[in-house]
């Protein structure tokens, strides 16, 4: 398999990737290709942040990959805290290039890379290979989506505003949670939920919870299943 080409003189000092895949089989394949480059280790591989952090502190990896489609709540919250807890570690993330506001939140998080889910093998050593010489790499066809929602013309969304815990309160409240599953996803009382909640109607200018869903879907935030 072909890689970059300043791995060829890497081989001495192979950089270390923890894994982050939900589903164990694409998790198991993700691994097998980082290892047969010859110039990756991956010294851990597990299915969520928690664990992801939990390993980090033991191992101290160079480098972590998350691939996490559908978790965005969960992704946006673990980047911040990885960001925080392990400054000096890359963190590059398989995304879905139609997700353009959640990847804007992303780079401002200080991610080192975003990639198409479906890029090929080539490209992701190109990302690591780039992230690891200290520079950012994004994938081009997120790239120019990025950009062209910032082209002149182009009318802001009505989330650019929100914050960080009301954008993930949006999502879940569009993925159709209750107070009481959001309160014990995200760790906060149903009473701080509820806040975030009335905030939100009151900035996007909504009356309800279906007018908050309709509204993240007429934008792309969200899309109906099958």
């Amino acid at each position: 398999m072909a890689v970059s080409g300043s791995f060829v003189h890497a081989a001495d000092r192979p950089v270390e990737v923890l894994l982050v895949d939900s589903r164990q089989l694409v998790r198991t394949g993700i691994e097998r290709v980082l290892t047969d480059s010859g110039y990756l280790v991956v010294c851990a591989s597990v299915a969520g942040f928690a664990e992801a952090i939990r390993c980090a502190r033991i191992q101290l990896p160079q480098l972590m990959l998350v691939n996490l489609p559908g978790e965005r709540v969960d992704v946006l919250d673990g980047v911040r805290k990885v960001q925080r807890q392990f400054s000096n570690m890359r963190v590059v993330i398989l995304t879905d290039p139609s997700d353009l506001i959640v990847q804007e939140r992303l780079l401002q998080s200080g991610v080192a890379g975003l990639l198409n889910g479906n890029c090929a093998p080539e490209e992701l050593f190109v990302a690591i290979d780039t992230v690891m010489g200290g520079q950012r790499y994004v994938s081009k066809s997120v790239a120019q989506k990025l950009a062209e929602r910032r082209m002149p013309g182009r009318s802001a969304t009505p989330f650019d505003g929100l914050t960080h815990r009301e954008l993930q309160i949006l999502l879940l409240v569009a993925a159709g949670r209750s107070a009481a599953a959001m309160a014990r996803e995200l760790c906060l009382t149903r009473k701080t939920v509820n806040s975030y909640r009335n905030r939100l109607l009151d900035k996007l200018q909504a009356n309800t919870d279906v007018e908050l869903m309709h509204l993240a879907m007429r934008y792309g935030l969200v899309s109906l299943p099958g």
